[in-house]
């Protein structure tokens, strides 16, 4: 064996046993680390509102159909304070990111939905950066969520409550 195959050798030896150290390192660096939580981007200031939604009962019930099913509580509930013929949803969001609407539509089917306010997600990236590094230097790891809908009640008149159904 030459002189340079054995260098080559030593520095090939060498350089696995710095990834072997390395790998040790980062290994313990990262079982140390702890959860530190959760934080919600983009604020937590909460509006609540209710739309209305007129539609005619046919011998089907009316169908509602909506891309929220964690946040409905309790399914639709009847309220005496509610016209005949409506729906009312009585939701709780976040006004700076979304603004919920709801519809009928002539195929028997109410669309609740939200649309997107012009948020910033640059920002929300940074923040959620800074929240990151800020944690890291602690020797935490945190999670990041953001507050859009909290909560939403579907209220019906008691004369109406066979006439609509969740879809």
């Amino acid at each position: 064996m030459s002189k340079l195959h054995k260098i080559l050798l030593g520095v090939f030896c060498g350089g696995i046993l710095l990834c072997g150290i390395g790998t040790g390192i980062a290994f313990t660096e990262f079982s140390s680390l702890a959860y530190g939580g959760e934080y919600i981007l983009g604020g937590t200031e909460l509006t609540t509102t209710e739309l209305d939604v007129e539609f005619e009962p046919e011998e089907e019930p009316c169908r509602i159909e909506t891309y929220f099913g964690n946040f409905i509580s309790n399914g639709v509930e009847t309220d005496e304070s509610v016209p005949e013929n409506t729906v009312r949803f009585r939701i709780t969001y976040n006004e700076a990111r979304v603004q919920p609407r709801a519809n009928w539509e002539q195929d028997d089917m109410i669309y609740l939905y939200y649309q997107w306010k012009g948020s910033d997600d640059m920002a929300l990236f940074m923040e959620a950066k800074d929240l990151a590094l800020k944690d890291l230097k602690e020797g935490k790891i945190p999670s990041f969520d953001t507050l859009n809908v909290e909560e939403i009640t579907v209220l019906v008149n008691p004369v109406n409550e066979k006439d609509v159904v969740f879809y």
